[in-house]
């Protein structure tokens, strides 16, 4: 999907709001958006009118000139977060080739205990990736080795809170599996939704405030094996960072290393190193030993400087998903999709007729979805498989399953919306588990914590709609073969079939386990567990008269009239689901600039209940 693609699918409705809202978020923070940001800032416009319940770009436009306290909103909205957990991966593989060295240098020392300094931890995603980290490897170095390591920062909120260790279930489930570990305790009640970290890993950590232009009132005379001072130097001027980069080199101990920035090089600087990696540096009187050189090898060839790359198979039968995943998987960043399958029949054959490193993988699709799948084909042998998926991480009757089934690591899948958002967690938990003689998958103890059933409660007061033709018949009936316990009522329109409709209606009507009522010409009373078809222009008025204001999920098949898209988008505490075929064909939808989201018809059945069962 390339950028010019994307420029293209934005909505001339949404340009407006777009104009303004990049105005506002640049004359507030100074960040600059230009065209290639537009279908992220259009995506996070539209999550922001879905939780305010504003269906209309020009309304929205309105909501902002009236409410200061919006702007504010819209900065936190807008402004691009790159604190995570393991972020810029590529840096932990490279630690993981010359950890060895580490540790045989700190016990030449006669030290048993590795020396690491976060010295810019901001909320302490970093110094938690490498405490896991070396917690996942160092044993297999040397399991008489301990670690600690040293976090600050110049903010004092992010020392607190990466002090406190607590953090949303969202964040951590970006954490590669094999390093998740069990080293993370669910809150309750009021962060019932946030984790913990263990006093296992905590005790080994320290947190303070600290500036980089005072490093030596930060560490005194402290000596570190490992000191990673990343993506803060863009905040400096060029005579600033060759003074602070040699006070951080001061602080190492001969055989150190040390990380800055991917995009922060030191070489061209004053500055006596060697690169030994992307941003990674050592002293320039230290010789990487034959292994080192060896093993720094090995993982360039993985990332950036060798046309060796991760190959990829990636089974889904959404083709919008598979060509952001193409995307994602990119020659540039170390992967190449070398095939695709839209079910778990043809990723058998495909496994079989190409040489596959990694396998993503789907749960909804036809044929064979993807539980059915690593139940009959998932052995030891088998590539390490990450699921990629439209059903939360904490649905204990399917992604649960899939993990026991053998799967690795699990991501919730990147919908046109998200897209940006996941690419490097989906990069990051593929690199993880890429080269890894066993593959765990062995659920976490925060993923059995917070497993739960997705339920539609109070079902009275929501609503299913769904638009359709009669050549969707047969996808209606598969989506109602998997509902189960009680549903709300769901109402069925076509167009323009007349009295034909009825006489459908009838013969279909032995297909579907629920309730099935044709309507003639209106519909006032709608009860739970039960289907109603109807043709669109004889009952749409009265329907939207008594019934608009339920939550309604509403799931579009194929392509319909502009009269019913009209009608469509102006129904209210909806989430509009669009079927999925592919990129070009989804932007002529005529409901495109309305949809939150575009999938395939297999998936339309776990969307629309994640929806509806959301408290």
């Amino acid at each position: 999907m390339s950028n010019k693609v994307l420029s293209l699918s934005i909505s001339l409705e949404f340009r407006p709001v777009i104009e303004k809202v990049s105005m506002i978020v640049h004359k507030i923070s100074g960040n600059k958006y230009g065209d290639k940001q537009s279908f992220m800032i259009e995506s996070r416009i539209k999550k922001r009118m879905l939780e305010l319940g504003i269906q209309d770009p020009d309304d929205y436009l309105e909501y902002i000139e009236g409410n200061e306290s919006e702007l504010n909103n819209l900065v936190s909205l807008m402004t691009t977060h790159h604190t995570f957990f393991f972020r810029e991966f590529a840096h932990f593989e490279l630690l993981k080739a010359m950890l060895p060295q580490v540790v045989a240098a700190a016990k030449a020392r006669g030290e048993n205990t590795l020396q690491i300094w976060s010295s810019a931890c901001s909320r302490g995603h970093e110094v938690y990736s490498l405490a896991m980290f070396m917690e996942y490897f160092l044993p297999t170095i040397d399991s008489s080795m301990k670690y600690a390591i040293l976090g600050t920062d110049i903010d004092s909120e992010s020392v607190r809170i990466a002090a406190n260790g607590v953090y949303h279930h969202n964040e951590l489930k970006e954490i590669p599996m094999n390093f998740l570990g069990n080293h993370w305790a669910k809150g309750t009640g009021d962060i019932a939704l946030f984790s913990k970290i263990k006093k296992t890993i905590r005790s080994k950590c320290e947190f303070k405030i600290g500036n980089l232009l005072k490093i030596k009132d930060s560490v005194g005379n402290q000596k570190f094996d490992i000191v990673f001072c990343r993506n803060v130097f863009i905040y400096f001027e060029p005579f600033q960072i060759e003074v602070i980069a040699k006070e951080l080199l001061n602080t190492m101990h001969p055989n150190g290393i040390f990380f800055s920035g991917m995009s922060e090089s030191l070489m061209g600087y004053k500055l006596n190193v060697t690169s030994v990696g992307p941003s990674v540096y050592i002293n320039s009187g230290v010789k990487p030993t034959q292994t080192q050189t060896h093993n720094i090898e090995a993982i360039e060839r993985s990332t950036h400087k060798s046309k060796r790359v991760l190959t990829v198979l990636c089974v889904d039968d959404s083709p919008s998903i598979i060509t952001m995943l193409k995307k994602i998987l990119s020659i540039e960043s170390g992967f190449e999709v070398v095939a695709t399958a839209s079910n778990g029949l043809e990723a058998a054959k495909k496994l079989q007729e190409h040489k596959i490193d990694l396998m993503t993988l789907d749960i909804h699709m036809p044929e064979m979805d993807g539980i059915s799948y690593l139940k009959k084909n998932f052995n030891r042998s088998h590539p390490p498989v990450v699921m990629v998926s439209y059903a939360a991480r904490e649905d204990s009757d399917v992604a649960i399953q899939a993990l026991t089934l053998g799967a690795s690591d699990y991501v919730e899948k990147p919908t046109l919306m998200s897209f940006e958002d996941r690419g490097d967690e989906i990069r990051n938990k593929l690199r993880a588990l890429a080269g890894l003689s066993i593959v765990p998958h062995k659920i976490s103890s925060m993923d059995r914590d917070f497993q739960k059933k997705i339920i539609i409660e109070n079902t009275d007061d929501k609503l299913r709609l769904v638009v359709a033709t009669l050549a969707d018949f047969s996808k209606i009936i598969n989506f109602f073969s998997e509902a189960n316990g009680t549903q709300p009522a769901t109402v069925i329109l076509l167009e323009g079939y007349g009295e034909i409709l009825e006489a459908i209606v009838d013969e279909n009507r032995y297909k579907f386990k629920q309730e099935v009522i044709y309507c003639e010409n209106s519909i006032i009373e709608l009860k739970s567990n039960s289907i109603y078809f109807a043709d669109a222009r004889k009952v749409m008025s009265t329907l939207k008269k008594s019934h608009v204001d339920k939550k309604t999920s509403i799931l579009c098949y194929g392509i319909m009239s502009r009269w019913i898209s009209l009608e469509v988008s102006s129904w209210k505490a909806s989430h509009i689901l669009l079927e999925d075929y592919g990129v070009s064909e989804n932007i002529r939808h005529p409901l495109y600039s309305r949809a939150h989201d575009i999938a395939p018809a297999t998936s339309f059945y776990y969307i629309s209940t994640m929806f509806l069962g959301k408290k």
